[in-house]
């Protein structure tokens, strides 16, 4: 039985999962679409380019870097009035797009209508504190320094291992694990703005 099993596995990868150009000439094989490849490669620049809705694009001229969010996508932002909104977009107008965000107090959806002058600051990640990994990793070593001044009398202030130790690996683990809080941030102003493209 289990060798059975183990020659439908074989035929099943070798039907379903053949190429169609494996085995081919250079000359004969099937060419891959530019559509296929972009979409492959960069998905949101492809479905910029084929969407019929309206997308936000929040550009950085400095760099020529855009980030492009479409409906049904996360947005976390930050309002002129200095709120802070992370929510999919419901859909984007002509002039404003509106995000949905359930209330409590009253137990029903609320929607919010926002222009993209409205937008103060937009964050690329979940919202974290960059010094959060730091203070975790710094704290596993104060027990090891309490221990050493117990044992041998060593004040954690006088341990020069201490003092070199901790603040290299707390500077370490900020810039591994809190790297995307780090710049996470895009505030909005020369060099940046939030735009509402029209496909045509």
């Amino acid at each position: 039985m289990k060798l059975y099993f183990f020659l439908f596995i074989i035929i099943s990868v070798k039907v379903f999962g053949q190429n169609p150009n494996d085995g081919k000439d250079f000359h004969e094989r099937i060419p891959t679409g530019i559509d296929v490849l972009l979409e492959k490669n960069n998905p949101k620049g492809f479905k910029s380019l084929t969407t019929k809705d309206n997308f936000l694009v929040i550009s950085n001229y400095r760099n020529g870097k855009r980030w492009r969010y479409f409906e049904g996508e996360m947005f976390r932002f930050k309002s002129k009035e200095g709120d802070f909104f992370q929510e999919e977009i419901a859909y984007i107008n002509d002039s404003s797009f509106v995000i949905q965000r359930y209330n409590i107090d009253i137990n029903r959806m609320e929607e919010f209508a926002f222009k993209p002058s409205d937008v103060s600051s937009v964050f690329k990640n979940k919202r974290g504190k960059a010094y959060k990994p730091a203070l975790v990793s710094m704290a596993g070593i104060v027990p090891f320094a309490l221990i050493d001044w117990a044992r041998g009398g060593k004040h954690p202030f006088a341990n020069r291992d201490f003092l070199v130790i901790t603040p290299i690996i707390g500077l370490g683990n900020t810039l591994i694990f809190g790297f995307k809080n780090l710049f996470n941030k895009q505030k909005m102003g020369n060099n940046k703005d939030v735009r509402i493209i029209k496909p045509l």
